[in-house]
């Protein structure tokens, strides 16, 4: 899991923290046991194999939503850390909303892959770190979202009208007086039954 600005500055992530604090590396496979978490980078033995440095699954206590912000023009980057999930110990203290989430030593390191705290996750990071980052993003998703609520409210006019509705009921429900929903969608000044004018 992971999300990136539109400008390719800050690419934001999810991963396991353990009870002192440091934060494990997203990596699954590779020889790492299920009930392992990978806690640090890959290193090279002395017989020349490579291998990551484990710890007990167990000992992930949350989920931290961090970004890796690269400085403009630059290579140079820092990490912002953001909020934690906590781990909780059942499913039925789970609230991903409230930043609780249940998982099993086993699914620690795929709670980034659930869609319902990916989803929160991502909009922690975008609205407390990259939101102006992504502004144009921003634009983009907020365009697409009036254009579909526009075509959504013609069509429940048009159901409106054919079910036997009013201009002025219309227009009260979409906030606006009687003549302005029939100038808007009525194809005709004198649209709709004699008595609706």
């Amino acid at each position: 899991m992971g999300w990136v600005t539109e400008d390719g500055l800050h690419e934001g992530y999810l991963v396991p923290q353990f009870v002192d604090g440091q934060r494990a590396v997203g990596t699954t496979g590779g020889g790492i046991p299920d009930d392992q978490v990978a806690s640090g980078p890959e290193v090279q033995a002395a017989d020349g194999t490579w291998s990551y440095p484990t710890r007990p699954a167990g000992e992930v206590t949350g989920w931290v939503i961090c970004c890796d912000c690269r400085v403009q023009d630059s290579f140079r980057y820092t990490t912002w850390v953001g909020p934690v999930f906590t781990r909780v110990p059942s499913k039925a203290l789970e609230d991903p909303k409230a930043l609780r989430v249940y998982a099993t030593d086993e699914d620690v390191v795929f709670v980034s892959d659930r869609e319902d705290v990916h989803e929160v996750a991502h909009d922690l990071w975008r609205s407390e770190h990259a939101f102006g980052a992504d502004a144009l993003g921003e634009v983009e998703a907020a365009a697409q979202a009036a254009a579909a609520a526009k075509e959504r409210l013609d069509a429940a006019v048009s159901i409106a009208r054919a079910s036997g509705e009013t201009w002025e009921a219309i227009g009260r429900a979409a906030g606006m007086a009687r003549q302005s929903a029939q100038g808007r969608w009525g194809t005709s000044p004198d649209a709709g039954s004699a008595g609706d004018r």
